[in-house]
């Protein structure tokens, strides 16, 4: 008798009502990617829109009333409506200023790798878009912070401001400046090689000049050189071509020299009498023509 096949029992919960078949299933990893990338699109166009309506919108959230991030009597200027708004002065204000733009590059990165329209490395974008975040955040807070003191916000953002308070206040400003440029060219170096080869020429620029020196020498010696190599080389061909000419000329001249001819009429009239002188013919001989 044939043998009933056994059902085989879920081993969780996940398995038994198929949110594990559902969470690794492309068209899951499509669809969750393509919302990531409309939120990130959507931010862009709410931080963009609150560079110009940000005095308006951070005077209302500061003082929000209950009920009025609805925003039914459109009180708040934001391109985005209030959620735009909130989002923007979260970001900007509160953390990282002009630096929350690298929060939707990320956003859409992720959306495009989920999406598997390009193979990307993500944690490389992390920690690439993160460190370079933070630096900047902390480097518009100390640099240009000072110079805009009438901005609504601060352009290195509220995280930014404390960086630099506490920063200074334990290592000093040529500590920060310090901590800064070794960040900075660290990142660069980390994206590229062509960094190190930069901060060579930078600190030493008379190795450079005379190194780019040397160089166009070298390329001119070398391009002298070779037209002199060309043209010994152009005189012995025609050398070589002179003595082939005259060899063959030579050669020819010895072709077309005559062969001489010899008369065998004397040995054969050796047995035979002599003529007489007077009635003698005479003798015509082939006479050899060049």
């Amino acid at each position: 008798m044939a043998k009933k096949k056994t059902e085989r029992k879920a081993s969780n919960f996940k398995e038994a009502i198929g949110l594990q078949s559902i969470l690794k299933s492309e068209r899951t990893d499509f669809l969750l990617g393509m919302v990531i990338a409309l939120f990130a699109v959507y931010t862009f166009v709410a931080l963009f829109s609150y560079i110009n309506t940000g005095a308006e919108d951070q005077s209302l959230l500061e003082h929000t009333r209950p009920g009025e991030w609805l925003n039914q009597g459109k009180v708040f200027k934001n391109y985005c409506g209030s959620m735009g708004a909130i989002l923007s002065y979260t970001l900007v204000t509160k953390n990282f200023g002009y630096a929350a733009f690298f929060v939707p590059c990320f956003l859409l990165v992720s959306g495009i790798k989920m999406m598997q329209i390009y193979v990307l490395n993500i944690w490389k974008w992390f920690f690439g878009m993160g460190i370079a975040m933070i630096w900047l955040s902390v480097f518009l807070a100390k640099v240009l912070a000072p110079l805009m003191p009438e901005a609504i916000f601060n352009p290195g953002g509220y995280h930014g401001s404390v960086c630099v308070d506490f920063t200074e206040n334990v290592i000093g400003p040529p500590g920060l400046t310090a901590v800064l440029f070794f960040t900075a060219i660290a990142l660069l170096t980390f994206v590229s090689k062509q960094t190190i080869t930069w901060v060579r020429r930078m600190f030493n620029p008379i190795k450079s000049f005379t190194g780019k020196a040397s160089e166009i020498v070298t390329d001119k010696l070398s391009n002298t050189d070779s037209d002199t190599t060309g043209i010994e080389d152009s005189h012995t061909k025609l050398s070589t071509e002179d003595d082939k000419t005259t060899n063959s000329a030579k050669e020819t001249g010895k072709e077309s020299e005559p062969t001489p001819v010899i008369d065998l009429t004397e040995f054969s009239n050796l047995g035979a009498k002599k003529p007489n002188k007077a009635t003698a013919e005479p003798i015509i001989t082939a006479t050899p023509t060049p």
